[in-house]
């Protein structure tokens, strides 16, 4: 898969909005962070806005295909006096070997990956037998205008918003990936829908689009 172009100004702009988030949404990043342990992976570090979250102790890799995004999250990374493994990668093509890690973490991410299923067949290839994928993610709105409309605004959204589809039924994808949800809390920022929860692979259940 080729790598992206990136995205200057976006890259600019979810910056300076990781700075201004609100106390709902930093509580989101608390509760996603909270408890991993051991090998821990990250999709999509963004500008490293999760860093402050993580637990003493891990071992922590992100990946992110943006290079503008992995420009400014070095140049924090260094301001925090933090040494962080980032590769530039795709969510689709882990660069890592099958049963790396303990924990993976995802946080407004799955909304721009390019193929949702390719990403969840490589994070089940990369989690360890009991690992867990802890996920926070906005979400198609369930309501029937609302949820159209949604779906009516996703091809102009996706211009302007770095790919971000704002029409994407995660949950649901999730679960078709071969992924049992183990905990799952829905909320709102603002007027879009969130999804914050936790999931573990269902061992006996091939991932969609993989042969068994």
């Amino acid at each position: 898969m080729a790598r992206p172009a990136g995205h200057r100004t976006f890259a600019a702009v979810w910056d300076w909005a990781s700075k201004h988030e609100p106390s709902r949404e930093k509580q989101a990043r608390r509760r996603t962070l909270s408890g991993v342990h051991g090998d821990v992976l990250e999709l999509g570090v963004g500008v490293g806005t999760n860093w402050e979250y993580l637990p003493e102790g891990v071992n922590y890799v992100a990946i992110e295909p943006d290079p503008y995004m992995i420009e400014r999250a070095r140049r924090h990374a260094s301001e925090q006096g933090r040494e962080v493994d980032i590769r530039q990668a795709p969510a689709e093509e882990l660069p890592f070997a099958d049963d790396s890690f303990d924990t993976v973490v995802t946080t407004l991410t799955l909304c721009s990956v390019q193929d949702l299923q390719r990403s969840f067949a490589e994070v089940r290839r990369v989690l360890r037998p009991g690992g867990e994928f802890r996920f926070w993610e906005h979400v198609r709105p369930e309501g029937r205008v609302s949820g159209k409309l949604a779906d009516l605004i996703t091809p102009a959204w996706r211009r302007i918003g770095a790919g971000c589809h704002p029409n994407r039924r995660t949950v649901e994808e999730l679960r078709s990936a071969g992924f049992e949800v183990t905990e799952l809390r829905s909320f709102r920022s603002g007027l879009v829908p969130m999804v914050m929860g936790f999931a573990r692979v269902i061992d006996d259940v091939p991932a969609q689009g993989v042969a068994p």
